[in-house]
């Protein structure tokens, strides 16, 4: 059976476009080009391409946008709003795929894509037994015969609606062929067909069923009467030229032919190259599933099997990889190493680590040179086992971080694939994915491994001539890298945690939200799934007729911004709140540190740092997150009591003083600022009697000044500050003039941050830490204002960060020079929090504030808060 297949292309991708670019979701691969379209329309042809057919063309609307309608009628289209530029940034990506799968398509000047698929499917249907047009265009219906058939999809191509000639007439309630006499009496608003005005579809439908086309209706015009008759007698002509202007050509001059529509296979090579440009590693890894692929061995390898082969092997430089089976390092089953020295490489079995001593010294031989993938990973792996990593100068995954963090969100392949390096399988494809996850077998798993080793070893170099030319050596080699050693002690050691205060945390809170359920039933006169969102909003919104409803697709919105609008209305929301307060409280904390002590067994939590996360090169903490421990909260005050002191030791809290508007005023090198910190003036006030014009200032003017001032670092809008404020968005846009006006440095670098990144793509920190932001020249409005807040925050927030980074690394040095046990244990945002034995009081807080307060050079005091408790709720309360 011959089939074609007649495909609208510009049609699928707006629909892939607005799909997500709806939403504000708008992907970008590393280097910032936008890709929601091409990932959509890739996806819709992977459906398409698995249909049955023999020929295939796909049908693109003219280059240069102009067609002979446009000729006819300058206004055709002219309603439409113009293409976003992300959107046209993705067209030639579009015939890159099409190239790359040698998907046949077709273009010419002057003729929509609709005329070239109604030319196919008037002049080839004799040749083929179906031909199917795929478009959500309805427009095209008009072309649907006894041998043409036109496919619209629903939810993507799995779940579609084939129109033929009866379906189509029966719910439209015309024929394919009075298609362009209907859009000749109303119109089409999205092509600017203007149609006979006060002619709806209903009188079209009723005209057309009873006449059978427009020449004839309009040849019986004065059979009508009232109103229709008048407006057709008036708009004849134009309702002529609007059947004209909907009627797909299909007889033009053109060299479509039958032989270009055959489907000969993609070019396998090409697609994965694109995809791998374009950042698709999703498609990859199905792919590569899909045809069972583990890449062939691009270099040979050696397996080692016993100690006197490794001992003969270790040099310096070399690679050094240790592969991990299990998600959080500190449990992970240890499988094996691989080393690279550049021509060879080796697999090492685990195992062998214990048998050879010489290879344990070699470890932790810091003259010998090792290039590794996340060294604090590998280094707190082997701290578990009573083995030691120094020596490690490079660090691919920092490395990549640095010159874009967008690099390093997922794993290996994807990180190195970005330089091209394409010798290394996906995780999934080796160890398959969730529950059915498994070790592999040993060949596949030691080509793996020193394909890993190799791809570290071989990409050094070229990524270190990128960090050169980005300055950034001097932020790998002397902040990230010896920070992430400091991290790797942080983590192994970890912090102790009042087991019996954790279950008195837990109880309470479980009899509260029992309590709180019992409540929220009587309230709602019935029991109810409080945490399911449907429930609840028939219970808010039906049965007790709540206002300020808000409906989904799924039915009723019951998020937070719901419910504070519902406070004063019913007594059941202010419980509501609490409950998924305490409920999240429950599930994050009490159940999350029970499962994190469970992990070791030995009484502490053993955090992960995130290292090459954030896109302002600030740190997170996962499994458990310690850096969102509730401060201000009764509850957070009884969870920080958990976490407590050695025996004999206290813990010490030393926290940044505003830091960030520090950063802000020796970056803008706002004189006003500088000096009321260098005076160690209170800068709110101070700020409060600049903007208010008032020596006196009242703790209301001092809270609207701080405001401002933290407000302006995070490039907050007059709406958004009145907001906090309470006051109206005049005022609040009266405030921040005045701000910029006593302090004009700050406006002037704020402008120059965002021009910088409107033509470099980019904003950098004090040290070069880079952060990429394509917002800043996004189409929409709102994207673009985001964009720019972003600009204005990112130098700031990195550089605040980066010198934590910096006071951490120096500290962890001095505290090992002085052989002192005192240990760093937490870094919460701006805070680090440390064990310290009683003898060491005195001069670990007098080593660690000057350390902390003159690690950077810089003219605005740094200035450091610090407290001793026994738990982190003592530290706070005592600061």
């Amino acid at each position: 059976m011959k089939k074609l297949l007649l495909i609208d292309g510009n049609n699928i991708m707006f629909r892939s476009y607005y799909a997500t670019a709806a939403t504000g979701n708008l992907m970008q691969n590393a280097e910032g080009a936008y890709t929601n379209g091409i990932y959509g329309f890739v996806m819709a042809f992977q459906q398409i391409m698995k249909m049955d057919f023999t020929h295939i063309l796909v049908a693109l609307d003219p280059p240069k946008g102009k067609t002979f309608r446009h000729e006819m009628f300058p206004e055709y289209k002219g309603t439409r709003k113009e293409t976003p530029p992300e959107l046209v940034s993705q067209f030639p990506l579009m015939k890159d795929y099409l190239k790359a799968a040698r998907i046949p398509y077709y273009e010419q000047e002057l003729y929509e894509a609709d005329d070239i698929i109604g030319y196919s499917a008037k002049h080839f249907q004799d040749q083929f037994d179906e031909i199917v047009l795929i478009s959500n265009d309805r427009d095209l219906m008009q072309l649907i015969g006894p041998k043409v058939h036109q496919l619209i999809s629903k939810k993507g191509f799995s779940d579609y609606i084939l129109y033929d000639v009866s379906l189509m007439q029966e719910e439209m309630g015309i024929t394919p062929e009075q298609i362009p006499d209907y859009k000749g009496l109303v119109g089409d608003s999205s092509d600017n067909i203007p149609g006979v005005p006060g002619v709806g579809p209903k009188t079209a439908t009723k005209l057309l069923q009873e006449y059978n086309d427009l020449e004839h209706l309009l040849e019986h015009v004065d059979d009508l009467k009232g109103k229709t008759q008048e407006r057709l007698q008036e708009f004849s002509e134009q309702a002529r030229f609007s059947k004209t202007l909907a009627t797909i050509k299909t007889d033009f001059a053109t060299k479509l032919a039958i032989a270009d529509m055959e489907y000969h296979g993609e070019d396998e090579y090409k697609v994965n190259d694109l995809f791998n440009r374009l950042g698709f590693h999703s498609f990859l890894r199905k792919r590569q599933s899909a045809n069972n692929v583990i890449p062939a061995p691009k270099a040979a390898y050696f397996v080692i099997t016993e100690a006197k082969q490794l001992e003969k092997i270790l040099t310096s430089p070399m690679s050094l990889h240790l592969e991990l089976f299990g998600t959080n390092y500190h449990t992970a089953e240890k499988l094996a190493f691989g080393l690279s020295d550049g021509k060879d490489s080796y697999y090492v079995p685990y195992k062998l680590l214990y048998d050879s001593p010489r290879f344990a010294e070699w470890l932790i031989n810091p003259k010998q040179v090792k290039y590794v993938y996340d060294l604090k990973q590998t280094k707190v792996s082997l701290l578990w086992d009573n083995f030691d990593l120094s020596g490690g100068e490079f660090d691919l995954l920092l490395a990549i971080y640095l010159l874009n963090p967008n690099l390093t969100k997922e794993g290996f392949r994807e990180v190195v694939s970005s330089f091209d390096f394409q010798d290394v399988a996906y995780e999934e494809d080796i160890y398959g994915k969730g529950a059915k996850s498994a070790i592999p077998d040993e060949t596949v798993l030691q080509k793996h491994v020193t394909d890993k080793a190799r791809a570290i070893f071989n990409l050094r170099d070229v990524v270190l001539k990128q960090t050169k030319e980005y300055n950034q050596l001097d932020l790998l080699q002397e902040i990230e890298i010896p920070l992430a050693e400091a991290l790797a002690r942080m983590e192994f050691d970890g912090i102790a945690i009042d087991s019996d205060k954790l279950e008195e945390f837990g109880n309470d809170l479980a009899k509260r939200i029992k309590e709180l359920e019992t409540s929220i039933y009587d309230l709602a006169g019935e029991e109810f799934n409080i945490n399911s969102t449907k429930q609840l909003g028939t219970i808010l919104f039906e049965k007790l007729e709540l206002p300020y409803q808000k409906k989904t697709k799924t039915g009723y919105s019951t998020d937070v911004s719901v419910l504070k609008q519902l406070t004063d209305f019913h007594p059941i929301i202010d419980r509501l709140i609490t409950y998924r307060t305490l409920t999240k409280l429950f599930s994050t904390y009490y159940e999350g540190m029970k499962s994190a002590l469970e992990l070791k067994k030995d009484g502490r939590i053993h955090t992960m740092y995130k290292q090459a996360l954030t896109q302002t090169g600030r740190l997170s903490s996962v499994d458990p997150n310690l850096q969102n421990i509730p401060i201000k909260t009764d509850d957070g005050k009884e969870l920080r009591k958990i976490f407590v002191a050695d025996p004999g030791s206290l813990l010490l809290s030393c926290d940044y003083s505003q830091i960030e508007l520090r950063v802000l005023a020796e970056m803008a090198d706002v004189e006003g600022l500088k000096s009321a910190f260098r005076n160690n003036a209170d800068v709110h006030t101070h700020t409060a009697r600049l903007i208010f014009r008032n020596q006196d200032v009242s703790a209301l003017e001092r809270r609207q000044a701080k405001a401002v001032n933290f407000g302006i670092i995070y490039g907050k809008t007059a709406w958004g500050l009145s907001e906090d404020l309470r006051i109206s968005p005049k005022q609040a846009e009266k405030f921040i003039a005045d701000y910029f006006t006593n302090y004009p440095e700050i406006k002037t670098f704020m402008d120059s941050t965002i021009e910088h990144a409107v033509v470099n793509g980019y904003v950098e920190t004090m040290f070069h830490r880079r952060r990429y932001i394509p917002e800043v020249k996004a189409n929409n409005y709102q994207t673009r204002e985001f964009g720019k807040r972003m600009a204005m925050n990112a130098p700031i927030q990195g550089s605040a960060a980066d010198i934590l980074k910096i006071a951490m690394v120096n500290l962890d040095k001095k505290l090992h020079a002085r052989n002192l046990k005192t240990k760093m244990l937490l870094q919460i945002h701006d805070e680090l929090v440390f064990s310290v034995p009683e003898a060491e009081k005195h001069e670990a807080l007098e080593l660690i504030r000057d350390v902390m307060e003159n690690s950077v050079p810089i003219s605005v005091p740094l200035v450091v808060d610090s407290s001793y408790g026994t738990n982190l709720y003592e530290v706070k309360e005592n600061a």
